[in-house]
């Protein structure tokens, strides 16, 4: 049975593993012109956000096969780093163009 149960839930994670991945470049490849990009760095800010919440959910996701046996450990890690991924640029971008007085 563990290997039936292998395909759906390897599949599944992968497909969201490749929508992480795709939120994850986004974040990452942006780049605001200036301090006075408040658009881009807004949309940086939200896409490293839902990067955070997409790891979250992936990893959760992720346990439920993880703690039954159906698949290993390393199914974790690349939710997990995309979720730090996404904190680290979330955290760069507020301590690099931190808002000003006017806005």
């Amino acid at each position: 049975m563990t290997g039936l149960l292998r395909g759906p839930w390897g599949v599944t994670l992968i497909l969201a593993n490749l929508l992480n991945a795709y939120v994850a470049y986004g974040a990452l490849v942006t780049q605001p012109l200036g301090d006075w990009d408040e658009q881009t760095l807004t949309a940086i800010e939200f896409a490293s956000a839902l990067l955070i919440v997409l790891g979250v959910v992936t990893s959760l996701l992720a346990l439920l096969p993880v703690r039954r046996g159906t698949l290993s450990r390393w199914w974790l890690a690349p939710s997990l780093i995309l979720l730090t991924v996404g904190a680290a640029r979330w955290t760069y971008i507020v301590q690099t163009y931190p808002q000003g007085p006017a806005g």
